[in-house]
Order: C-alpha cells, then structure tokens, then sequence
C-alpha cells in the first residue's frame, strides 16, 4: 500500500504540473472533505484506525473514540480491547496528516456515556458531517454452546453500540446538510458463519439498522450506508494466526474463503478507502447499499 500511493501522489504531481483536468481530478482526492467533521468509532486500532487517517487525509476533522480499556468486557477474553495508547499512536498518525482531531473515550454499551462523549465532539467541531461506526467485537466458538454473557457482550457492542452511535450523532448532523453515517458491517454480513455465530448475527442485524435508517433519514438529506469487508489485517485477525501464513498458504486460504482473487487477507487501508468514498462528494446520492470489499467474494453470492 505505501508503495501504491507513493506512485499515485507521483501521478497526481505530474499532472498538475501539465495544468489537465485530470490533474484537477486527482489534486480534488486529497481536500476532498475539506470542513468536514468526522466521528469514528473503534477508532484506536485497525479498519478504525485506517480510517481515521483517511479521512483526515482528505481534509476532514476527526474524533476518535474507543473504549481504551483492554479488560473492559470479560466475557471476551482472551481477546483484548484497544488500550489508551492505541488511541494515543491513531491520535499522532491523524495529527501527522496535518487535521485536527479529538480523542474521546466511551463505553458504547453505555448509552449516556456515548452521547456524552459524542455531544463533545459536535460542540468541538460546532457539528457532524460524517459518523463511522466501526466499533465491534467477536468471540469464536460453536454457536450452540455459546455462553449467555459474550452472546450479550457482542451484541451490546456490535449491534445496540452502533444503534447508541447513530443516536448520539444525529444531532451534530442534522446541524449541517447531507450527513452521512457509515456502518461497518462483514461479509459475515452475507453468509452464515459455524464459529462466529453471534457475530455473524449483529452483522446480519447492522444491515437490517443500515437500511432502515437510510429510508427514516433519507427526506433530511441523511444518507446511511455499510462497508462489508472480508478478512482484514487487524488484531482480531492476527489472534488467529491467519496473517502470519506464507503467499502459498495465504493463496489456499483466499480459495478456502471463497475470493476470485488471489488474496485471502487485506488491509484496513483499503476498507477505510471505501468508507471514505461513502463519505465523499461522490457518493451523496447512494443510501441504503452495503459496499462489499472482499476480495471477489460477491461473485458467489445471490443478493
């Protein structure tokens, strides 16, 4: 990926130099949400984190909220939640673009909490333009057997933290015009999932919330959208070991997955390029679609 946008900035430069509009078209990408203001949730680590920096890229504000604290939910462990500096390091990647940006810490699961912490987001940024809700968590395990509280615990997070997010944001972005919320859901989204039940579940949810929204929201100018990725580089991956496998393991694997491309794990960088498309001049027409970014996998599927 570094190498990718080291040639596209190269590309861009020399355009501009010629005076085209193309060179207008590819100087437009980087400032394209000038004055815009952004939340992120989940914005300590991984697709969050990626996306964060993206859109401060691109010229927007960023608030990044996380819970940042790894033990907060026992029901999960061994897996850990983001801590205070995975937020502190997201915090100086999106200062290095130059933005402006807040770091705030809440627990979705607490509905006041949230609002609290989003409420000083909208008055830091006089309001939204942007809400990512990225936040989520999951537990493996068979699905029959799954115990009541990470049943509970991923719910909570997944699905009624995103329903807090949405909740606490709308007031910042009804104060401007064409707000967009962007909901991270999975390709578990799409299929069903033997040892990932539950979170396949609070996936197959956030689309039913996404368009849901989108039809409440869309005569305010409000569009409501979903990024489902496939596996992706981020800890929740790598407690699995499947990042760490050689390109021939990483080849069986894309097969195994069901990707018509030869890739089995991508990176945040490109989903958060996604969402920020979303949330982009481009994209003020579409609402209530789930952009699939997996590797080919769609090909496989009937809807």
């Amino acid at each position: 990926m570094p190498e990718r946008r080291t040639l596209l900035s190269a590309a861009a430069s020399s355009l501009i130099l010629t005076g085209s509009s193309e060179a207008k078209a590819a100087a437009d990408v980087t400032g394209s949400l000038h004055g815009k203001a952004a939340l992120v949730t989940g914005a300590a680590r991984g697709i969050g984190r990626a996306t964060a920096v993206e859109l401060a890229r691109q010229g927007a504000e960023v608030a990044l909220l996380d819970i940042c604290n790894p033990d907060a939910i026992p029901a999960l462990r061994p897996y850990r939640l983001a801590s205070r500096e995975d937020l502190d390091e997201t915090l100086a990647l999106v200062r290095a673009q130059g933005g402006r940006c807040l770091p705030l810490v809440a627990d979705l699961r607490d509905r006041d909490t949230t609002r609290q912490a989003v409420e000083t987001a909208i008055r830091s940024f006089g309001g939204l333009d942007i809400l990512v809700a990225n936040a989520a968590v999951s537990a493996a395990g068979n699905t029959t057997e799954i115990e009541p509280s990470t049943w509970q615990a991923v719910l909570d997070v997944n699905l009624t933290g995103t329903l807090y997010s949405v909740q606490a944001a709308l007031p910042g972005l009804r104060r401007r015009s064409g707000g967009r919320i962007i909901i991270v859901t999975s390709v578990q989204a799409r299929t069903g999932s033997p040892w990932l039940g539950g979170y396949a579940a609070t996936k197959w949810g956030l689309t039913g919330l996404m368009k849901s929204l989108a039809i409440e929201l869309g005569e305010e100018g409000i569009t409501v959208n979903a990024v489902a990725p496939t596996a992706v580089d981020t800890p929740m991956m790598r407690r699995k070991g499947a990042v760490s496998a050689d390109r021939q393991q990483q080849r069986q694997m894309a097969k195994d997955l069901g990707h018509t491309l030869p890739i089995a794990i991508l990176q945040p960088e490109e989903i958060a390029a996604a969402i920020a498309f979303l949330a982009g001049p481009a994209a003020a027409h579409i609402s209530g679609i789930t952009l699939d970014v997996n590797a080919g996998h769609s090909a496989y599927l009937t809807a």
